[in-house]
């Protein structure tokens, strides 16, 4: 930005829609002045790269024709029939991407799944658990069974019978 010497700069003074302005500033201006500097260098870089058109000028006289430019009619004509082809494969391509949109699953219908699935996980993880308890258990009763089946077993000797008394004999 130029020092603060008046004698270099030109105030201005002008109206702008609010609209303008909040976009202005949602850009990161803050400063009017800077606003306007910035906006003012780029007429002037647009002015230098095509000095054929006139900024006063009503905007339909910014066509430029094709005198100036060299361009015949046909190569217009060209060009307008290789724009309507690009049109035409960019249709179909938004035609194909809009297929493959309606073929896509439900994002809520995709994250019920997920989430199942992931309750899935769980219970199987701890069924797996679950399944190695029980291997050590089934190996350390099939050690006791081991130990059993190969011992002799020793048999405890009964009692002598014993004469029951009548009931009418109690003395």
């Amino acid at each position: 930005m130029p020092p603060e010497d008046h004698k270099t700069q030109k105030k201005i003074q002008c109206w702008i829609p609010l609209e303008t302005w909040d976009k202005i500033v949602s850009l990161g201006y803050t400063s009017p002045t800077t606003a306007v500097t910035k906006a003012f260098e780029k007429l002037l870089e647009e002015h230098l790269e095509d000095p054929l058109i006139d900024p006063l000028a009503s905007p339909e006289s910014h066509i430029i024709s094709p005198e100036i430019t060299g361009i015949s009619q046909e190569g217009y004509k060209r060009d307008i029939e290789g724009y309507k082809e690009n049109i035409k494969s960019l249709n179909g391509e938004i035609e194909r991407l809009q297929a493959v949109i309606m073929e896509a699953p439900d994002p809520l219908e995709l994250a019920r799944l997920q989430e199942r699935n992931e309750g899935l996980n769980l219970v199987i993880a701890e069924k797996e658990k679950r399944i190695e308890d029980l291997t050590r258990e089934v190996s350390r009763l099939d050690m006791f069974a081991h130990y059993f089946k190969t011992t002799e077993v020793k048999q405890i000797e009964a009692h002598a019978a014993t004469e029951k008394k009548k009931w009418w004999k109690f003395w």
